[in-house]
């Protein structure tokens, strides 16, 4: 029979053993530096700023004025000519005048995609930004995970080599001692799971930020709850604060600013000529040099620009049913988002928290018990599991709830 100092001693083996942690020196990330790291380094993003020059290059291009024309050409050409005696030559210069609201509704369809591109910019930054804060929150507690079943497996090994030196004295039977290192063999094909979900998860964390050097970190950033809850916002505020409305309201004036471009484009074309005529009179050495003057003016009879207006109109039809969906779905995003970030809180402090303090309570009591050989060596370990997956799934619901806040913050387009 073990002394009653032994069985002490194995329950301050237990209690710290799985209050240990990491030693090993290692470089600390917090969610802000994951995401400052994401938004300087994402390649996707610097293509979208891009477009955004892009549409800025249209915009300027647009507003420029069309170039004039040179022609110059000869008649009366004949063999056996004087070139400078016999061929009347014409010089002149056609510039397109552009005065019918042409050039100005061609600025604002250009002005209409730079105001998308930069919405789109903004979307698809927030975009990283959540990937970010979801992909962190999950490596956050695969870390926590396989940092609790580490301390799990070495607190197991000190109680298998507490076991099998009472094997060697016969305290014990060996039945009970296989039963103490099969459990400890559990916990380690555990421990081994959960270190490949670790890296599993920090190499996603490393992809969504743009990473290329998949180095080991130690992400800093607690799972507890912190600050107060968040309370409910206007429909009409969370509108007005996502992103993916602005792109949908930026699509829409695009498509006005280009249906309007459409209708003057069926305007006439002016050009204005101006320019030389050298004529070569006959029976004489010298020519005639007069000047040349002219409106060339397009007819549009036929086409009037039919096709383009009819499909333009489509067009902006189909934006504002899209600006309305975009709405619908806006909405209905953000109270999945409340519902679920209530859910996760409240499982929290009334289910997740209890549970917890619960298993601790009983390991604790099945401890003192097991000291005084009280129980059995199944039940110990019944109850030492219990606390383990406890703790397990507390760190399961705190990633779900920081999630959630991750998620409702997005919802209320007040991510940052």
């Amino acid at each position: 029979m073990v002394s009653r100092v032994g069985r002490y001693a194995l329950i301050f083996l237990f209690l710290g053993l799985l209050g240990s942690t990491r030693c090993v020196a290692q470089s600390k990330l917090s969610l802000k530096e994951a995401v400052d790291k994401a938004l300087e380094s994402r390649a996707s993003l610097k293509a979208n700023a891009e477009r955004v020059s892009i549409a800025r290059g249209l915009r300027q291009q647009a507003g420029l004025v069309p170039n004039p024309q040179f022609q110059f050409s000869n008649e009366n050409l004949r063999q056996g000519q004087t070139y400078g005696q016999d061929v009347d030559t014409f010089a002149f210069v056609t510039q397109p005048l552009d005065i019918l609201g042409k050039r100005k509704q061609r600025i604002a369809a250009a002005e209409g995609g730079v105001n998308r591109s930069q919405a789109e910019y903004e979307m698809a930054r927030v975009e990283i930004i959540q990937r970010v804060k979801l992909a962190y929150w999950a490596a956050r507690g695969a870390q926590q995970t396989q940092d609790l079943l580490r301390a799990s497996v070495k607190a197991f090994q000190g109680i298998v080599e507490y076991h099998s030196a009472r094997l060697s004295v016969g305290a014990i039977s060996e039945q009970d001692f296989l039963r103490v290192r099969l459990e400890a063999e559990r916990l380690q094909i555990d421990a081994d799971l959960a270190a490949i979900e670790a890296v599993r998860a920090r190499v996603q964390l490393f992809k969504e930020m743009g990473q290329t050097d998949f180095s080991d970190v130690i992400l800093s950033e607690p799972l507890e709850i912190s600050g107060p809850p968040i309370p409910p916002m206007d429909l009409a505020q969370v509108l007005s604060h996502r992103v993916e409305m602005r792109v949908a309201n930026a699509a829409v004036a695009e498509a006005e600013a280009k249906a309007r471009l459409e209708k003057v484009s069926a305007r006439p074309d002016l050009n204005l000529l101006y320019g030389y005529k050298r004529t070569q009179l006959p029976d004489t050495f010298s020519g005639a040099n007069t000047a040349i003057a002219g409106l060339q003016i397009t007819l549009p009879i036929m086409n009037r620009n039919q096709g383009n207006r009819v499909a333009a109109a489509a067009e902006l039809r189909r934006q504002r049913q899209l600006l309305a969906a975009t709405g619908a779905d806006v909405q209905a995003n953000y109270y999945s988002a409340l519902q679920d970030y209530k859910l996760r809180l409240r499982e929290v402090a009334t289910t997740l928290e209890p549970l917890r303090q619960h298993a601790q309570n009983i390991s604790e009591i099945a401890q003192a018990a097991y000291a005084q050989g009280g129980i059995d060596l199944l039940r110990l370990l019944d109850a030492q599991r219990a606390r383990i997956q406890a703790n397990l799934a507390y760190v399961q619901g705190m990633v779900a709830y920081q999630q959630s806040v991750a998620n409702l913050q997005a919802a209320e387009g007040e991510i940052q």
